[in-house]
């Protein structure tokens, strides 16, 4: 954006200032925490993790890493010691050995580095002396580095030995049928017949780690084979196979039902927050804008606390380790209230046990205007296109002669080669990048990290851009039975929107007009506009944005929390929280009085006063402060087959946000932007404050059990209470209950060998909600400054409270299966749903006689029924040569009605059409009728254009034939929400090689075509058009067309004749992505990892509607490229 003066001083003095506090404040706590890091490091090192229904494989793996021991075992007796839930801190490992294996048949032995597990009082089998040889080789991995601990044993003995640090290995076998298996942990095993051989290499693949069955939660992690409720949860690896631009464009593609609302408006602007759903639409958008937010989108966590949408958006993915979706009330309940609409837990990457390391991430991305939904007419055809509408030809002489002259000097511009593309303009190809540097390290006591990321995002509108940087510090510490953590988070973000204004102005600019005359940019084509034309499309809209204008927003933001776990005993543990947070918000709105918005506001002469409103100033400055907070008491106790886990706790919070608004009007010159040079208050308006706060408390009981991990029971009940409603219903009930069964666990299913998963589970419970603005429940007054009494200022209603507002209340049920063939070769997940939503929360329209607009009441009931089915199938698995090649596809499918809703909105629904009427509003209406969607299109009944006269042709609401529109005859004619939409994937991966594309598709919804309204049938053919203007019009008697003729200029309103069948077929995503690890050349670079990934993003979007897309801010596709490497 083109900014000068005070406005670009200001926002630049600010800028530098708050980058430099938080590189600062970043550093200064570093250096504050490394005298303890130094004095922690100087500690023994002791084993301490925990771990809840675990095999005893997964404990080795835990102390291989955090005691550089090997292990030595045979998989067969290992795999036999499970449902294991411990928490150790700082014990040896001989005692976490021993309590690891007791009541097992199994013993141990150290010997240096190397812990043998064998079973007890079992004597080693002698080897048989005939026809004995010794066999030697070496063990590497795929690329060759050899590797230590492997251990190779004769299967169906307990005789072997472990690889030395060279991975070299020497074993005596007993004869040629010996069969010979390495193992490692980490690795995939691998079997090998002995034969004549005497000498045996062996490479193993890394064995991949499945995050997906974990559920994370944000308190606790769970198994999800001892799950009963509906989630999903993706890794890093899974992000960043989709794309680097934002982790809710990377869940979008890999979970159908995880739904980015498409605005067909705001396209690729970086400013503007999506809209999310998560499994449908529960509640009814705010009607009258006094919420800000959407009452549909999910509860998002992050680190296990509550965050903002804003702050998911402007997340660094490559800080990301796993994202979790909770769907249903189950897998939800844990958040009580909060989570009516499902929650998102985010879990960021922990520091890595070990030295000190620096980890860059580094994302660029070349982002491409998209244009292709744009079919505009040259500057030859809209000439034409004039002219064959008379638009050239007067009534008198004079005129007639004038507006000759007029088209034979456009016709002279077009023959010498003028068609401007005004398309083009406002727009560019953007070049966006981010760079993040994580440094971290420590030990089993001690870890920290310190972080830095800053993106650099221009928009493809010229001007606009959005900027953040994002710094902070982790510290965890481990003494006994106590660990602490602490997480600083520091950010700045700045924004501009772009100086061109609205997209939309530049797609009905007429191609025969010059952007600049000799090398000048002029306000205006023509300095005098014949007689008939528009002076809307003789003002050039390149010219505003050479003023010193300001459309600026920008916020810094603190965060700090903090946890604690203390471990009472080994089934008791405490778990502390607290969160706090700051943000402040500067908005900055500046318009010259030399902008096109002022070229009709008075003259200078004849009205002054209205002339000297010229110009316009818009502050805002807003303070947000909030804190949360619980405790919890978990317990956790397996005996013999029975698992128990619960959790009791009580949760606070609080967020308080107030907020200072100046309007201003009337600035002598562009140069003089400080509000401080206007001439008054903008008109009919004077200094507004905000004040708003919210409080919630909630009590939390939830209980698992599990018997011999096949039979599953959930229980949770919540009680939450909150600040937003009356004395009397300030409370709300939240619980959930869930089962499940593991087939596969069953021993006559074991003996099939064909099921790795056959699961069932079904859930029930109840949520609430709360999304509105707080003091909705209570009358609200404000001092009327205007007016005194005697020295006292008398207060004024400002708005009517509803003590007897009752909470949004849904119940959800779900029931789920879950199918793994053939060790998880082919893998399916189906879950079926259902919500019914009470008490919906929305504003009820109020006669004007009372003096307010609205409030806010309980006015119906919706439900929505729904499916999620994912299947993966795993076409090659080769992991001796390192190819694996899946496919995967998802199906999401979401259909909701309005039960019932209240006479108030009944009686709404009339004023709207009223309205609309009054308005002469021709885009359909968001009117709510029981029995139809949320999302339905309402509109009149066509029957299409009668050939004999060339009207348009009615169905009334009694099924009456008429050519006369009447707005009480709208009916719901289509459904935006497609019946079915979901993700074809594939992913093939050759070594360190790893290729991956993703297609959307959606079916059987509708649209209502606005394009084919405003831009063929009701165009405004002085401005330029759709090039289907020209296309099926009716003409004269007996022709069969779809518009009516160009001459009528009766304005078409609301009609089914522009609802259309929308299916869309889009290539989402495409990477390519290379790991490096080549000992050889990172030693030579000094790295450690190095991967790099390319993207393509938006490929294509094939859809049966044409309409242009875009219309405020275009779409736009990328080509990106990822490095990732670690020092």
């Amino acid at each position: 954006m083109k900014k000068n003066g005070t406005c670009d001083l200001l926002i630049s003095r600010r800028l530098l200032e708050r980058c430099r506090k938080i590189v600062f404040f970043t550093f200064f706590l570093f250096f504050l925490t490394f005298p303890m890091l130094a004095s922690a490091y100087a500690q023994l090192r002791k084993v301490s993790f925990e771990v809840q229904n675990v095999n005893l494989a997964e404990i080795i793996a835990i102390l291989e890493k955090s005691t550089n021991y090997t292990f030595l075992y045979q998989d067969e007796q290992v795999e036999q010691v499970k449902n294991l839930t411990f928490h150790f801190v700082d014990e040896k490992l001989s005692d976490v050995l021993k309590k690891c294996l007791a009541g097992t048949d199994l013993d141990y032995s150290i010997v240096d580095q190397t812990v043998v597990l064998k079973l007890k009082d079992t004597k080693p089998q002698e080897q048989p002396q005939v026809n004995s040889h010794k066999v030697s080789g070496v063990v590497t991995d795929k690329n060759g580095t050899p590797l230590p601990g492997v251990t190779v044993m004769i299967k169906g003995t307990t005789f072997g030995v472990a690889t030395g640090i060279d991975g070299k290995y020497v074993l005596e076998v007993p004869d040629m049928t010996a069969i010979l298996t390495f193992t490692m942990v980490g690795m995939e095993a691998k079997e090998i017949k002995v034969g004549e051989q005497t000498v045996i290499d062996v490479k193993l693949n890394e064995e991949m780690t499945n995050l997906s069955d974990v559920v994370v939660t944000g308190i606790f992690r769970r198994t999800k084979e001892l799950a009963t409720g509906a989630s999903i949860t993706v890794t890093k690896e899974d992000l960043k196979r989709i794309g680097n631009q934002n982790v809710l464009q990377s869940l979008r593609t890999l979970d159908p039902s995880f739904k980015i609302l498409e605005s067909n408006q705001n396209g690729s602007n970086p400013n503007v927050l999506p809209e999310i759903e998560l499994r449908g639409a529960n509640g009814i958008p705010d009607l009258d804008a006094n919420y800000r937010g959407n009452p549909n989108q999910p509860l998002f966590i992050l680190d296990g606390f509550e965050t903002t949408l804003q702050r998911v958006m402007d997340l660094d993915p490559n800080r990301v380790e796993s994202i979790t979706l909770l769907k249903d009330a189950s897998a939800a309940a844990l958040y009580g209230s909060r989570s009516a609409n499902g929650v998102v837990v985010i879990e960021l990457k922990a520091p890595e046990i070990g030295r000190l390391r620096l980890n860059y991430s580094g994302d660029y991305a070349v982002v491409i205007p998209d244009l292709s939904d744009y079919d505009l007419l040259n500057a030859e055809e809209k000439l034409q296109l004039e002219w064959e509408a008379d638009h050239f030809k007067g009534r008198f002489p004079n005129t007639n002669q004038q507006l000759l002259a007029y088209y034979n000097k456009l016709l002279t511009n077009v023959r010498s080669g003028v068609n401007t593309y005004w398309l083009s303009k406002p727009l560019r190809t953007a070049f966006e990048h981010r760079h993040n540097f994580e440094v971290s390290g420590g030990d089993e006591v001690v870890r920290y990290g310190i972080n830095f990321t800053a993106k650099l995002a221009p928009g493809v509108m010229k001007g606009s851009e959005r900027d953040n940087y994002q710094g902070g510090v982790y510290l965890s510490y481990r003494t006994k039975n106590l660990m602490f953590k602490n997480d600083l988070q520091v950010g700045y973000n700045n924004a501009d929107n772009s100086p061109y204004g609205d997209f939309s102005t530049y797609a009905q600019m007429n191609p025969y007009n010059k952007p600049n005359e000799n090398g000048k940019l002029n306000p205006l084509f023509e300095e005098e506009l014949p007689t008939g034309f528009k002076e809307v499309y003789n003002r050039n809209p390149l010219y505003d944005a050479t003023l010193n204008t300001c459309d600026n927003e920008s916020y810094l933001e603190f965060r700090n929390n903090f946890s604690l776990e203390w471990k009472i005993k080994d089934v008791w543990t405490v778990m502390a929280r607290f969160g706090i947070g700051t943000q402040t918000t500067h908005k900055e709105y500046f318009l010259s009085a030399q902008h096109s918005k002022f070229a009709n506001m008075g003259d200078a002469i004849t009205s002054p006063e209205e002339y000297m409103r010229r110009g316009e100033f818009k502050l805002e400055d807003r303070r947000m402060f909030d804190y949360s907070g619980d405790l919890n008491i978990r317990y956790g106790q397996s005996w013999g087959k029975h698992t128990i886990y619960a959790i009791g706790g009580v949760n606070i919070s609080q967020n308080k946000e107030d907020a200072s608004i100046i309007h201003a009007e009337g600035f002598p010159n562009d140069r003089m932007t400080n509000i401080g040079f206007a001439k008054q208050y903008y008109k009919d308006s004077r200094p507004e404050s905000e004040y708003t706060i919210r409080r919630l408390l909630g009590i939390l009981v939830t209980a698992n059990y599990s018997y011999d991990t096949r039979y599953l029971f959930d229980f949770s009940f919540k009680i939450d209470g909150s600040s937003n409603f009356g004395n009397d219903n300030k409370y709300a009930p939240v619980w959930s209950a869930g089962v499940g069964w593991n087939i596969h666990k069953e021993k006559w299913v074991e003996a099939l060998s064909l099921f790795s998963l056959l699961k069932i589970r079904g859930s029930y419970g109840v949520t609430a909600a709360q999304n509105f603005s707080p003091f909705q429940a209570f009358r609200m007054y404000q001092y009327n400054i205007n007016k005194q009494y005697s020295g006292i200022i008398p207060p004024k209603l400002m708005g009517l409270g509803n003590r007897d507002l009752k909470w949004q209340q849904t119940k959800k049920i779900n029931l789920g299966f879950e199918l793994g063939l053939w060790d998880d070769r082919v893998l399916l997940t189906l879950d079926l749903y259902r919500s019914t939503t009470s008490n919906l929360l929305a504003d009820v329209t109020l006669a004007p006689s009372l003096g307010f607009s609205s409030y806010k009441d309980n006015i119906g009931e919706t439900r929505n029924d729904g499916l999620d089915l994912s299947a993966r199938v795993m076409a090659i698995r080769k992991p001796e040569q390192g190819i694996f090649w899946n496919i995967n596809a998802s199906l999401s499918s979401n259909r909701n009605k309005i039960l019932h809703i209240s006479n108030a909105m009944r009686e709404r629904n009339e004023k709207i059409i009223a309205d609309a009427v009054e308005n002469e509003v021709n885009t359909p209406l968001l009117l709510y009728i029981e029995g139809r969607s949320l999302s339905s299109i309402n509109a009149v009944r066509s029957l299409g254009i009668d050939p004999a006269t060339g009207k348009e042709l009615f169905l009334t609401k009694d099924n009456e034939v008429t050519d006369v529109w009447n707005a009480m005859d709208q009916v719901p004619v289509g459904d935006t929400r497609p019946k079915a939409e979901g993700i074809l994937g594939t992913t093939f991966t050759w070594k360190d090689l790893i290729f991956s594309v993703n297609f959307r598709y959606k079916l059987g919804g509708q649209i209502y075509n606005q394009t084919l309204v405003d831009k063929v049938e009701n165009a405004d053919i002085y401005g330029n058009v759709d090039r289907r203007v020209y296309e099926k019009r009716w003409m004269e008697p007996g022709d069969i067309t779809f518009f009516k003729d160009v001459k009528n200029k009766e304005k078409t309103y609301q009609t089914s004749r522009f609802v259309q069948d929308e299916n869309v077929f889009s290539c989402e995503s495409a990477s390519l992505s290379y790991d490096l690890k080549s000992p050889k050349v990172l030693r030579t670079i000094g790295a450690e990892r190095l991967r790099f990934t390319a993207y393509i993003n938006d490929i294509f979007r094939l859809s049966t509607v044409r309409q242009e897309r875009g219309t405020s801010y275009p779409f736009a596709n990328r080509i990106a490229f990822s490095i990732n490497a670690t020092f």
